[in-house]
Formats: structure tokens, sequence, C-alpha cells
């Protein structure tokens, strides 16, 4: 579950390029080794230069692995996770539902006053509760957050409420970091609550006793006959009210975890079911997880309440699946995975609404989703069919007239010929390959949250690599030599007839056009 949180701007990948001015240089990428450009014995010369970077007839040159200068990885810029960062809102990964809304606005309906069942995202519960008039940890369990259940269960038959669990050395562990932490307090029923409750909640060992404070709590606090309530305890279910149990489940978020939720009161004869959740991850999930659930269950109908004040919401899975056919709704989950979420990167000034239109562009890439979504954690190179039209999908979101199929050629016509900067072309083959490693890592994941058990395989090999100093994951971004400021300037024109002017940058600094420049007059 993502608790809402200030605009922040994480430090990493830029997309794949870097760019200052006109400027372009070379150096080694961040944990390729030691050596520099004086290891590869670079022409001094800017058309010799040029040669070397390009090749013959601006072919990719072999000192590269047949990798050209514009395939270079980036130098360390800023990678966008699914953090909301400091340049539009629009740049978010909640643009997702605002997508969702506009595909279904003539068919969401709301839920009906009594539900069978309703999931709540319980980090979200206790974000969002008020702590009017509390002084100590029982105060809040018994003033506040058990009556919040009880109130829930005069409108349903069952709540579930699901926590996250906190795994030291996971990826999503590794994410929280980023976040910083906030101040230490143990938690007891006597001890005082603190004034800052966001900043408790920033300590994952804070949230981990809160929440299983609470579920001790409700574990033995009474409750109305004909009601059930559950809540997780680590690996374990308390159940209360109910004559059944549930297995035991090593989900790390609650995220998919809700799932399992699901998919229990569903078999348990629930029909109408709610989720409570602020996490955009959690809808995409439910929406790639319908049909499967459905299937057994022809009568279900799902909804998600989601948001927080002005911008709260009910979300009509049925609906929202409806419109999107089986296909793209299985396919859902790895295109968000894909295209930005809090543990996969997101293409630097692409947002959802970008990659949303280039999917309707290129409907193909949706074979590619589902078999990731089918086949979790499958083994993915630069040759096989479902990274190639990743490819394709790629060059489409940042070009939609673009017949080019590889990023490495997109990248060159989008710098040389339509004056992009660098940090607006796609990223390399290379660093594309990490980065589908990653969200292929995530979508199988999500692909698994109807299983008790998903047992995942180690990052590493998945876009991770574990640093044995601090024991954190970090993401590979890749593998090559990478566009930096610390060598010769590498000048190119933007000129628009074959005939350079006066004004011609290459001209100014006593320079011929190389096949970098717009005018192609040499």
């Amino acid at each position: 579950m993502e608790l809402p949180r200030p605009a922040a701007r994480s430090s990493g990948w830029r997309d794949d390029g870097a760019a200052v001015g006109q400027t372009v240089a070379l150096c080694v990428a961040p944990g390729a080794g030691s050596a520099t450009l004086q290891d590869h014995d670079v022409p001094a010369t800017r058309p010799a230069l040029v040669a070397f970077l390009l090749g013959p007839q601006g072919l990719p040159g072999p000192q590269w692995g047949n990798q050209g200068a514009l395939c270079f990885a980036p130098i360390v810029g800023q990678l966008r996770t699914g953090a909301k960062v400091s340049e539009k809102s629009a740049r978010k990964k909640s643009d997702l539902i605002g997508i969702l809304v506009e595909e279904t606005q003539n068919s969401q309906k709301e839920p009906p006053p009594f539900l069978d069942a309703r999931i709540l995202d319980g980090a979200a519960v206790v974000y969002l509760l008020p702590l009017t008039n509390v002084t100590t940890f029982n105060d809040y369990a018994n003033e506040v957050f058990i009556p919040h259940i009880l109130k829930l269960l005069e409108s349903c038959r069952r709540v579930d409420v699901v926590w996250d669990s906190y795994i030291a050395s996971s990826i999503k562990e590794s994410t929280r970091e980023k976040r910083g932490k906030g101040v230490r307090r143990k938690v007891g029923g006597p001890t005082k609550v603190p004034s800052n409750w966001p900043d408790f909640l920033r300590d994952p060992t804070n949230k981990e006793e809160l929440f299983q404070f609470l579920s001790d709590k409700v574990g033995s606090s009474d409750w109305p006959d004909g009601k059930g309530v559950f809540i997780t305890s680590g690996t374990n279910v308390i159940s209360r009210g109910s004559d059944h149990s549930m297995p035991r489940c090593d989900h790390e978020e609650a995220d998919t975890r809700i799932v399992v939720h699901l998919k229990d009161a569903l078999d348990k004869g629930c029909t109408n079911c709610l989720v409570r959740t602020v996490d955009t991850d959690v809808v995409a999930i439910l929406i790639g997880k319908y049909h499967s659930l459905t299937s057994q269950h022809q009568m279900a109908a799902i909804w998600v309440a989601f948001g927080t004040g002005k911008n709260f919401m009910y979300l009509d899975i049925n609906a929202i699946c409806h419109a999107l056919g089986k296909d793209r709704s299985t396919a859902l989950p790895m295109f968000h995975s894909f295209t930005g979420c809090d543990t996969t990167s997101a293409f630097f000034g692409k947002g959802k609404k970008s990659a949303w239109e280039a999917w309707n562009a290129y409907v193909e890439v949706t074979e590619a989703f589902n078999n990731f979504m089918n086949h979790p954690y499958m083994t993915v190179t630069v040759n096989c069919k479902q990274f190639q039209l990743l490819e394709r999908f790629t060059v489409i979101i940042y070009n939609k007239t673009s017949n080019l199929d590889s990023v490495n050629e997109a990248r060159r016509e989008l710098f040389s010929q339509k004056n992009r900067p660098m940090e607006k072309i796609p990223p390399t083959q290379e660093a594309l390959l990490q980065h589908t490693l990653r969200a292929v890592y995530q979508a199988g994941i999500w692909a698994t949250s109807d299983q008790c058990e998903q047992k995942p395989p180690t990052p590493e090999g998945f876009g991770w690599t574990l640093e044995s100093a601090t024991k954190t994951w970090r993401p590979v971004w890749s593998n090559l030599p990478v566009a930096s400021q610390a060598c010769s300037e590498l000048v190119k024109c933007g000129c628009k007839s074959a005939t350079c002017g006066g004004r011609c940058s290459c001209k100014k600094a006593q320079w011929k056009c190389t096949e970098l420049c717009s005018c192609q007059c040499e």
C-alpha cells in the first residue's frame, strides 16, 4: 500500500539520456569498471571522433559492440519512479485512474448500501483516521480503530483488514528508504501517541509494531453476532465471528494480499465486495485478476473506494473490465509496471497518458503484456518476441508516427533529425532491457497475487543487484558506456537546409557537419 506523500525526485536514471545544450561526450557506465575514454584510444579530432562513435557512414562503431554513440546509457541523472515528481502533477502513476474512469464514465455505478464484504488496505485506514481526543495507543485502538470497524459492519457481513509486512533487504524495503525515516517510537497501550502521526508512520518498525498491536486488539475484542472480522498478523490471519480460518500467506505487500482476502470472501459466498485503498497498484492488480476471479464466481461484483477528500471516488471494477475487454484487463498490471510504478522507473517526461495513447496506437503489444502476466518471471532477451514488441511500443511512446522498431535507431533519428534533446529520446536497448526485467519481476509478483504462497525468485538477474555493504537492492541501469560531461564536446547543428548558413553552430566552431547534424550536408 502506498501512503500519500510529498513530491520527491529520486536519484538514478533520467530515462537514458543526459545533455548539456548540444554537448555529447563519453565515459564508462557506473558499475562497469574504472575504465575511461583514455583506455579506448579516442581520436582527438572531431570528424575522427564522430567516425569512432558512429562508424563508417554513420553506422555503429565496432568498438562498442555495434552500439553507436546515441546507444550509450545515461550519466547519473534522474529516475522518475512511482513517487510524485516535481514536474507536473499529471506525471504520476495515479493518472491511470483518470484514464480508466474516462473509459467507463457512462457505465460507472456506485456500490449498494449493504455489502457482503469490505476489504481494507489497513495502512491507508490508519493514515486517514482522525486522532481527535486520542492520548495513548490504547485510546487509538479502543476509541478510533475498533469503532471504525464496528461502523463498517453495520453495512456489511464481513470486514477484512490487510497490513503490509516488512522484509529486510527486499526491493520494496529499498524503495521505502528513499522516502526517509520518521522518529522511532515504541508502541504500547499506555504509550502516548506521537503528535506528528505521518512522521511516525514513515518508520517501518513503528508501523510493524502498530499493526501487530491493532491486530491483537481486534483479536481480543467482542464483535456482533453474525459478523466476521479478519485481520492479518504477520503471515497468519486472526479471524473473529467466523467458523473458518484463512491459510498462511507470505505476501510482503497488502496490495497483493488483498486479492487473497477477496478470493476467500468470494469462495465463502460473498458477492458484493468493496476494497478500500489509496494506491493505484491495487486497482491495477484487481483489474488484472478480475476475469480469473469471476470465472469461478460469475455473480461477483467488485468495487474500489479510492482516494481521499475531493479526489475520493468509487470505481466499478466490473464496468472497467467490461470496457477494456479480457485481454487488456489481464494485461493492465504489466502495462502499469512497464510504464512506471513504485519499483520500476517511468520514462522521463512520459506519463501514463502518453503510454496509454501509445497502447491504443499499437495494440499488438498487448500480446507481450499478457505473456508476461501468464508466465510470471519469464526469461527476457533482446531477441525474444515479447521484448521486440515492447521495444516497438517504446518507440511509439516517443514518436507515434515512427516506423522504426529499434529504440537505438529511434534515438539517432530523434536526436539528429528532429532535434530532440537527449532527455527526450528513448532509452538505449540495453537500458530498456534492464527496465523490462524489473517490470517483469514486479508483474510476476502481481500475477501471483491470488496465491497464498508466492515464493518469488531472487531479484538478481531481473535488473537488480544487491549491494554487499548495505544489503540493499539497487537497479542495474545499463552495462554500456554512457554520455558524460567528462571529455571533449561534440557539437551538432540544427540547420534545416543542406547548405548551412552563417548561424550554423558547426561553422561557428570551425567544424564540418557530421552524421549527427540535422542538415546532413556532409
